[in-house]
């Protein structure tokens, strides 16, 4: 019986390990524009926008045209607050599409981030549950782009780490709605972090306890 308990243990600590969280977290403020209507109608220039969402290092698509990966936002995750005003991710979310933070990697001669529904198009952004004007809710828009030599690979493991505005060729964070971008933001730094493994300590805690009683 220990030995089938230390089996388990280990095996779930395998799975547990093997799929990392990944955290996105943007943080800037308004830089031009804004709305009519809605929680973001008073937002102005310099108020705070903070972004975040998460992703599963192990859910991703490649591209079969281009050297860029896209990774499935974590739907429950996602946050968009302006002026202290927050929206989530659209819910449903529109039929037959899927919201990515894409990785470039040598694509042609830079490496870069971008959020889309299409891994081979450009940063259409991801849809949030804010009502819009146009489309049904606004969209956020997200796209850097650096020097060809701040990424390895594709590995959303190797892009962890701080970024600013080191190395940045062109960028774009904003609200869209249909052909329009009605409010720019200007970000600060943005960071790609891993999220620790509370349910990982938690099974080597129960480890302990179990082991703990067998002597008893």
């Amino acid at each position: 019986m220990k030995r089938s308990f230390a089996l388990i243990l280990t095996a779930s600590l395998a799975t547990i390990t093997n799929a990392e969280i990944i955290q996105v977290d943007i943080m800037g403020t308004v830089d031009f524009g804004g709305v009519p209507n809605g929680q973001w109608a008073g937002a102005q220039s310099g108020d705070t926008v903070v972004q975040s969402f998460q992703l599963d290092s192990n859910v991703f698509v490649d591209s079969t045209n281009f050297p860029v990966r896209g990774y499935e936002v974590i739907a429950s995750s996602f946050s968009l607050s302006i002026g202290g005003n927050t929206a989530g991710m659209a819910d449903p979310y529109p039929a037959g599409l899927t919201p990515y933070f894409v990785i470039r990697n040598d694509d042609p001669a830079v490496d870069g981030f971008f959020m889309t529904h299409n891994i081979d198009g450009f940063e259409e952004g991801i849809f949030t549950d804010e009502a819009a004007n146009l489309d049904p809710t606004f969209g956020t828009i997200f796209n850097v782009a650096y020097e060809q030599e701040r990424l390895d690979s594709l590995d959303i493991m190797g892009a962890v780490g701080t970024y600013d505005f080191t190395g940045l060729s062109v960028f774009n964070w904003g609200l869209s709605d249909a052909f329009v971008q009605p409010m720019g933001f200007i970000f600060d730094e943005w960071t790609i972090s891993v999220v620790p493994a509370p349910s990982a300590l938690a099974l080597i805690g129960f480890a302990g306890i179990a082991t703990t009683r067998r002597r008893r």
